[in-house]
């Protein structure tokens, strides 16, 4: 049987991470109400039915993002967008304006504050929270410009790869996995060269999760390699695998992603399945190799056959797999979610040493050293 990681019994710090706050604008009180409940499973939600409240309320507690419906905009908005972009205290609060008739950007202003956007009705849960999750980041892609060159262009070039295999996805498009390879050289750089904390500093507050766990497993992963005297060809086969490993969770829904709560059964299932549907993307792909492969398929093995989906054991991981899985629950522990704080590295390291035969302890021992030095 495997762990879920919303169960486990581990001690866990007390204090959970803050939840960012919404304010929700729109005069249909039904549409109003369904809307805030799919948020209210992520964020600190408000409701407002009118945009004069709104504003009050944006003065005394200033939310990190604005959902307002276009025509209350219009109609009972009393202002509020434009008050928002004249306004040094407000200006920098993104907007989301829930359309009938238009989707994409929305600058008003100088320039200098949050960009806003326009989302086109329909829409599914799943897209809304990947743009509020997009304008959420807007202030930390901001911050990556005063990072060295070779920690922007691994944090810029994987951002965007991201982005079009989101895309790709969505569109039952094959991934590039050309500009996969190209995305992670510059991570390599910034590994060899030990830039690679700036890369971990800047993405650790990014709001889009899969992307910041993708990229600190590609990282690690990477710097697990360099350090065991990889060379370049393997290097990449860890970055891009790293970046990749768990590419079907973008398939999965936002609200088990994100769930506050322990998974039930079901939920669980479905969290479990992300493999299955990597597996499915990857092996799309003609030219991906079997190495990758590996690392998406069985970072969720264990060494004792208790891991999942096949119950491999033993000699059946090879050191790539046993590589794979133990990055993943290192940083999975030192990732903050929605539902838990980042442990200390030292706590990540002494649960990984309780799981025992379940992982390459070896390899633990060997990783925690590259970790300290």
């Amino acid at each position: 049987m495997t762990s879920n990681p919303k169960t486990d019994t581990h001690a866990k710090p007390d204090a959970l991470p803050k939840r960012k706050r919404i304010y929700l604008i729109d005069a249909k009180t039904d549409r109003l109400k369904t809307v805030a409940s799919a948020l209210g499973r992520v964020y600190t939600v408000r409701t407002f039915s009118d945009g004069g409240a709104a504003l009050d309320a944006m003065y005394k507690s200033p939310p990190n993002l604005v959902l307002i419906d276009e025509a209350t905009l219009s109609k009972r908005g009393q202002g509020i967008h434009k008050t928002k972009t004249r306004d040094n205290l407000l200006k920098f609060i993104p907007f989301i304006i829930l359309s009938n008739l238009t989707e994409g950007p929305l600058m008003i202003g100088d320039g200098a504050g949050a960009p806003d956007h326009y989302l086109k009705r329909p829409f599914s849960s799943n897209r809304l929270l990947e743009q509020i999750s997009s304008c959420l980041s807007h202030a930390v892609e901001r911050s990556w410009k005063k990072l060295p060159k070779t920690a922007q262009q691994t944090l810029k070039y994987t951002m965007d790869e991201f982005n079009k295999i989101s895309d790709a996805i969505d569109s039952g498009q094959p991934i590039d996995l050309q500009t996969v390879g190209s995305s992670c050289h510059p991570l390599i750089e910034s590994v060899k060269s030990n830039q690679y904390k700036d890369v971990l500093s800047g993405v650790r507050k990014h709001h889009n999760y899969t992307y910041v766990h993708s990229l600190r497993v590609a990282t690690y992963l990477s710097l697990f390699g360099n350090a065991v005297g990889m060379q370049d060809d393997q290097m990449k086969i860890l970055s891009v695998g790293g970046l990749l490993h768990d590419v079907g969770k973008i398939a999965t829904p936002h609200h088990v992603l994100n769930k506050p709560d322990k998974l039930n059964e079901k939920e669980w299932g479905i969290m479990k399945g992300h493999v299955d549907h990597s597996k499915k993307i990857l092996s799309s792909l003609p030219e991906v190799s079997e190495s990758i492969r590996v690392i998406a398929e069985q970072h969720h093995e264990k060494i004792d056959g208790s891991g999942y989906p096949l119950g491999l054991k033993g000699k059946q991981l090879n050191e790539l797999a046993r590589m794979a899985t133990i990055v993943d629950i290192f940083v999975a522990l030192t990732d903050e979610r929605s539902y838990k704080p980042a442990y200390p590295e030292d706590t990540a390291f002494s649960i990984l040493e309780t799981m025992g035969p379940g992982l390459d302890q070896r390899m633990v021992k060997s990783f925690r050293e590259i970790i300290a030095n």
